[in-house]
């Protein structure tokens, strides 16, 4: 233990420390980043289970999500998580 407390003690090892801390901690969220927007359904296409915004942004519904609710015209809050270049849709809310 007194060895790693004395390398810490060096500059240059504390300059590694913390730039690997700093790099584990942006890097750590990446993995588990979720996005949400807020928009109208401009299209709601049941059999692909896939909505398009006013935006023009088209997100797909995972098979989990119950869709019964989603209906042009209605506005929504989409969480979406971006998979393999596509918008992938965890959940919605229906907004007054």
């Amino acid at each position: 233990m007194k060895a790693v407390i004395a390398a810490l003690e060096e500059p240059e090892m504390k300059r590694t420390v913390v730039a690997l801390a700093i790099a584990a901690i942006v890097a750590s969220p990446l993995g588990a980043w979720a996005g949400e927007k807020v928009g109208k359904v401009t299209k709601w296409e049941t059999t692909t289970r896939t909505v398009t915004l006013d935006d023009g942004r088209t997100y797909v519904f995972n098979e989990t999500v119950k869709t019964e609710a989603m209906k042009e015209g209605s506005r929504i809050k989409v969480t979406y998580e971006e998979k393999d270049g596509k918008y992938v849709a965890t959940k919605y809310e229906i907004l007054q």
